[in-house]
Formats: structure tokens, C-alpha cells, sequence
């Protein structure tokens, strides 16, 4: 158990044996135990129905969290938050298939609207989620069973401002801090009564330092075009190891967040139907985090996205309700020993996402709130490389209300 923390402390981050475990259902993603966790997509429901393709979105209340200037035409107070019920369905290569769901909350937003036409707004969101448990029996020395809860992931504090210099051009501006840490909790319980079980933590975490997104958008004749530089950040890391009678605290390694973009285009194909689509990237490498148990290559995200709006009329419920659909790819940045290894030494697996999405949204009488849904389902990893692969859906409910909602 000792010699297993060493390992991972080596890491900072991640698990150390990437066999194939039970799940339970606590787990976020049975690949969150390798790496850094699993991606999030901070997008609101409306975005992540239509493929998150929210790089070229702009307007009063129809805006993106990727890119800060998509907020340039917000004119009053607005709150907006995303719940994401999700659940997935595990098929390894051999044995029972497992299945695990979770609700997690991966973005909360607030905007104001200031004079000089300046928008100004702060937001929390979910970079990675890496909680995951693992339950194994041992039947090496006296028989036990380990089990493994890991917690944690990198989340993300911006505070943006934004501005509509043009009819034409908006221009935004996110600080974004780095918080967040990783934990892990090893526990083994005997077979034998008369031994006590033991028990090892190991927490990782960092500086909270911030780093600079710019972005910006192009409109001309309804069609709209968007882009995003995020800048690069070194953060020192902090290890601690905790054992029955032992404390080591280790500060000798660090985590570089690297740099990425992310442009889109989005706009009519007819009166009534839209289509939006975006590429993203964040260039993580071997240089971000030093080990042998992970690698990493850069993240990439591709998504498309069409928007069927309701007629001007209204009418009843059913008229008024957009039909949105989708699809995307995820190439997740870590790259985990394939089925059976210990580490990359031999070579690594990349995880591969892809997913398909619906939904719909309904705008209060007023206009000043709304409440969108998007319904994605997916899977990811392959069973010939990782050993298991993963099916998922995912339920989102946006709720957005604005100072015009009490009025």
C-alpha cells in the first residue's frame, strides 16, 4: 500500500493501476482515475445541445463561456446556471458490465451590464472532474479488499469584462484562476478480524494563479465569427502523504496549464434554421506534468450545432419550443497505459469521445428568463486499447433569470 502512494505521488495526480477495477457508482468516469480527470464542458444547455459550438454566439441573453466577448450585448443583470445529471454504462473487455451516475454542476454564471457599455461578470466553472472509486480484492499476502475513492479536479474562477466597440466587433477579456486540488483515499479492509484496517491519503493541490483569455467577434449580415487565446501557466505543486503515524509533504514537481484557442463561425442557413460549429485546443504535452504512469497530447474538441427557432407568431407551447441538435468529438489530453500495463513505458492509449445531441428551450412571456434542455449521449475509450470502453448520457438544465424577470 506504502510503495502504491509513492507511486502515485510520483504522478500528483493520478492513479496508479489502470486495470480494469469494479466501478462503483460514485464514479464520475471509470478513465478519471488516470490523469487529470475527466474534461468538462462549461457550455450552458442551449450551446451544449447544439454540439458546444458557442465560440461565434452573441446577443442579449444567447452567450457562450468560452469565449468573454459573446457577453458584449448583455443589457441587464443576468444569473445563469447549468445541473448536469449524468449516467454511465462500463463494457470492459471481460467480466460484468458496471454502471455509475452522478449530478455534478458545471458552470455557474452572473453579468451586468455597466455604463459605458461595458459588461462586466464572474463565473465558476469545472475544468476536470477526476472523482472515481475503486473497489478490488487482494490476494496477494493475507486476503483484503482495497478500496480507492478519488476526489477533486481542476476548477476554474473568471472574472471577465467585455465591451461592443462596433455594431460589428465585441471584444472580452476573462481572468481566470486555477483552483482546485486531488485526493485520494486508500482503504483496506482484512479478512481477518484480528487486523486493522488500514488506511493512506494522498492530497495534491497547487498556487491559485491566474491566467489571461482574449477573445473577440466579427458579425456581418447575421453570420458571426469568434475566437479565443488563452494563455499559458505554470503552477508549483504540493504533495502530502498521510499513513497511520507518518506525514510527508513534498514540493518538487509542477503542473503547466498550456496555452489553447478556440474559434467558431456561427449564423442562418434559412429564416428559421441556424447552424453553428467550433474547433477548440489546449496544447498540453509531455512537458505539463513529468511521469511515467501518464502522457498527455494536445485536447481537442470539434462541434457542430443547428438551431430550428419557433415562428415569430407564437402560438401555444409546442410552437414556441427551438429544436437544436448536435454532434461532437473529444480527444481527452491524457494518454493512460493501455489494458494490462503499469505504466506508458510500453506505450500509451489516447481516450476518444464522441457524442450526439438534442434539445430544446423555452424563454418566459417577458423575455427576462429561460430555461433551456440538452440530452447528449455518447461513448468513449476503446476495449482492445484500454481494457473497457464507456457509454454515457447526460441530461442539461439551464435555468437563466435577469432583473427583467422581477419586474
Amino acid at each position: 500500500m506504502r510503495s502504491c502512494s509513492r507511486r502515485l505521488a510520483a504522478l500528483a495526480i493520478g492513479c496508479v493501476l489502470f486495470a480494469v477495477p469494479h466501478l462503483s457508482a460514485r464514479a464520475a468516469s471509470t478513465y478519471s482515475e488516470g490523469g487529470l480527470g475527466e474534461p468538462s464542458l462549461e457550455e450552458p444547455a442551449r450551446l451544449r445541445a447544439m454540439g458546444g459550438a458557442g465560440a461565434a454566439e452573441h446577443g442579449p441573453r444567447n452567450f457562450s463561456l468560452v469565449n468573454p466577448a459573446s457577453t458584449a450585448e448583455v443589457e441587464h443583470l443576468i444569473l445563469e446556471g447549468t445541473v448536469l445529471p449524468s449516467m454511465r454504462h462500463v463494457e470492459p473487455l471481460s467480466g460484468p458490465n458496471e454502471s455509475a451516475h452522478e449530478t455534478s454542476l458545471p458552470s455557474i454564471r452572473a453579468l451586468i451590464r455597466l455604463p459605458g457599455r461595458l459588461v462586466l461578470g464572474g463565473a465558476y466553472l469545472v475544468g476536470t472532474n477526476a472523482r472515481f472509486g475503486i473497489d478490488r480484492p487482494e490476494s496477494s499476502g493475507t486476503p483484503s479488499t482495497l478500496s480507492i475513492d478519488g476526489s477533486g479536479g481542476i476548477e476554474l474562477i473568471r472574472v471577465m469584462l467585455s465591451r461592443r466597440l462596433t455594431p460589428a466587433l465585441n471584444l472580452g477579456v476573462d481572468y481566470e484562476v486555477i483552483a482546485g486540488s486531488y485526493r485520494e483515499d486508500w482503504v483496506r479492509d482484512f479478512a481477518d478480524t484480528s487486523l486493522v484496517t488500514t488506511r493512506d491519503t494522498l492530497e495534491t493541490g497547487w498556487e491559485r494563479q491566474g491566467r489571461w483569455r482574449l477573445g473577440a467577434q466579427l458579425h456581418h449580415g447575421g453570420w458571426s465569427a469568434g475566437g479565443v487565446y488563452e494563455t499559458k501557466r505554470r503552477l508549483p505543486l504540493t504533495t502530502t502523504q498521510r499513513t497511520a503515524g507518518t506525514f510527508v509533504r513534498e514540493e518538487h514537481m509542477s503542473l503547466t496549464i498550456p496555452s489553447g484557442f478556440a474559434v467558431g463561425a456561427a449564423g442562418p442557413i434559412t429564416d428559421r434554421l441556424r447552424v453553428a460549429a467550433q474547433y477548440r485546443r489546449a496544447d498540453w504535452s509531455r512537458e505539463s506534468l513529468a511521469s511515467s504512469l501518464v502522457d498527455f497530447r494536445p485536447l481537442e474538441r470539434y462541434g457542430i450545432g443547428l438551431e430550428w427557432l419557433p415562428p415569430s407568431g407564437g402560438g401555444s407551447l409546442w410552437k414556441r419550443l427551438p429544436i437544436r441538435v448536435g454532434a461532437s468529438v473529444l480527444k481527452w489530453p491524457d494518454l493512460l497505459p493501455p489494458a494490462g500495463a503499469l505504466d506508458i513505458s510500453g506505450g500509451s492509449a489516447g481516450v476518444k469521445e464522441v457524442a450526439f445531441s438534442l434539445g430544446t428551450g423555452i424563454r418566459s412571456q417577458d423575455k427576462g428568463g429561460s430555461i433551456d434542455l440538452s440530452l447528449e449521449a455518447g461513448s468513449r475509450g476503446d476495449r482492445q486499447d484500454l481494457g473497457f470502453r464507456e457509454k454515457f448520457v447526460r441530461l442539461g438544465v439551464t435555468l437563466q433569470v435577469s432583473d427583467e424577470t422581477w419586474k
